[in-house]
């Protein structure tokens, strides 16, 4: 996702979108190709760090996509379906904050902010498996990202999860 570590946010009105060219059709073009058509959008939640911690893990190759060191939290319903099993219900959200690798003295401790990834179930994300995907700089302004191409085409390899790749471990 260092790819992508350039990804997307939010809508516009149906009188804007049937805009067909000038400076507002040149916008929904861009919007596009940020992947917001068709509820591929997801909003970076308020609070999210006041929800469960699930998962930390470290990828210290900085020339691999998902560089950085990641923590994984879980909105109530998500947390549920991780530790039971089964189909995420709708607004089920899960955040990566995504940091610097800091390796100091044998000690490996995050660093400063990446960027922070949203994935929200979302009946409307059709081409991506009903789940909308979403990246953040760290100032929480979106970054461009194609959420078929940088998210979903990898997260097919866990469709049996419902597109989730990691378990509740206690």
């Amino acid at each position: 996702m260092r790819r992508a570590a350039l990804a997307l946010s939010c809508a516009i009105t149906l009188a804007l979108a049937l805009s067909p060219g000038g400076a507002v059709g040149q916008k929904e073009k861009e919007k596009e190709k940020r992947g917001e058509a068709k509820g591929q959008t997801a909003e970076l939640p308020k609070g999210f760090r006041d929800w469960v911690h699930t998962k930390s893990m470290v990828i210290p190759d900085k020339t691999h996509g998902l560089y950085g060191f990641h923590n994984i939290y879980a909105n109530p319903p998500a947390l549920k379906t991780l530790k039971a099993g089964g189909t995420y219900p709708e607004a089920s959200i899960f955040v990566a904050s995504f940091y610097e690798v800091v390796d100091r003295d044998g000690a490996v401790t995050a660093g400063d902010k990446l960027m922070d990834v949203v994935m929200v179930k979302d009946k409307k994300a059709t081409e991506t498996g009903g789940w909308a995907y979403s990246a953040f700089g760290p100032d929480g302004k979106p970054l461009a990202v194609d959420p078929v191409a940088d998210c979903y085409n990898c997260h097919t390899s866990v469709r049996d999860t419902d597109y989730v790749f990691h378990s509740f471990v206690e």
